[in-house]
């Protein structure tokens, strides 16, 4: 009885067996055939990229700034205006100016007025040296009236070259007043876009050492993008690699370029090196 029933427990473990061997084998026969897609294969190149974040800024940019000292009288543009070329942006008080011009022009007045009469003295002296050669020829008159005649008519001769001196060194002081009047009036190196004032109407502009920024002017039509790069991906730029750039405000419009440049200066920002390319 016993051995009855070992002998049943196999064939139901030999059954087990078929069965899952049938149903593997069923899966197996009815899996789906896997398809291949074939390539020829070409050489091609590999392409590398460098991310990097930057500053968009335009290409052209230029501070306009005060080449004389005075109060901005008129500032007659605002942020976001578009100017033209020598278009008037400012006038400085020119009061300072129109004086000097009007000061130099009086001592010119009185220098010319005194060549006229140096030159009037100077004829007289040489018309007095004259007679004095004809009277010492019949000795009416001593040799040193001669020589004292001959003195006059020297010193007359050398003020009028210091008059002439004067008058052209007042001539220039004339001329550069009159520069310093043009520069009391602001205007557009190039035509563009005001992006920055500086200096605002009223406010008092003092030159002496450097030209005060009263505004900045950039030509929006060709931006320039400044990248910051770091050490290790640097070197894999070069000038006319193509680049391109995106912005937060527009993520999916790609904006593209080339390399323009790579500044050779680093920058350290936290413990790391950094190098700027510009496109």
């Amino acid at each position: 009885m016993k051995k009855r029933k070992t002998v049943k427990k196999r064939y139901v473990i030999a059954l087990v067996i078929v069965i899952a061997g049938l149903i593997t084998l069923w899966r197996i026969l009815n899996a789906p055939v896997p398809t291949y897609q074939t390539l020829i294969v070409r050489p091609g190149d590999l392409q590398q990229s460098v991310l990097a974040t930057g500053k968009l800024d335009a290409l052209r940019k230029v501070d306009v700034g005060a080449q004389v000292s005075g109060q901005l009288k008129t500032l007659s543009v605002a942020i976001g205006d578009k100017v033209k070329k020598d278009q008037l942006l400012g006038v400085i008080d020119p009061e300072q100016a129109e004086n000097q011009i009007k000061e130099v022009e009086a001592t010119l007045m009185e220098l010319r007025a005194q060549r006229q009469q140096a030159e009037a003295e100077l004829k007289l002296a040489r018309v007095t040296y004259s007679r004095q050669q004809r009277l010492a020829q019949t000795q009416a008159v001593s040799q040193q009236d001669l020589d004292t005649a001959a003195t006059e008519m020297a010193v007359k001769q050398a003020q009028i070259g210091t008059i002439d001196a004067q008058i052209k060194r007042n001539q220039a002081s004339l001329d550069t007043a009159k520069t310093n009047l043009d520069y009391t009036r602001i205007v557009a190196p190039m035509a563009g876009e005001v992006t920055q004032i500086t200096t605002l109407q009223g406010q008092t502009v003092i030159a002496a050492q450097q030209a005060p920024n009263i505004l900045t002017l950039a030509d929006m039509s060709t931006m320039l993008v400044k990248a910051q790069v770091s050490e290790a991906d640097v070197i894999h730029l070069k000038p006319g690699q193509k680049a391109w750039f995106t912005v937060l405000g527009d993520p999916l419009t790609r904006y593209e370029g080339q390399i323009k440049d790579v500044l050779p200066t680093p920058e350290k920002v936290n413990d790391a090196i950094f190098y700027y390319a510009r496109f």
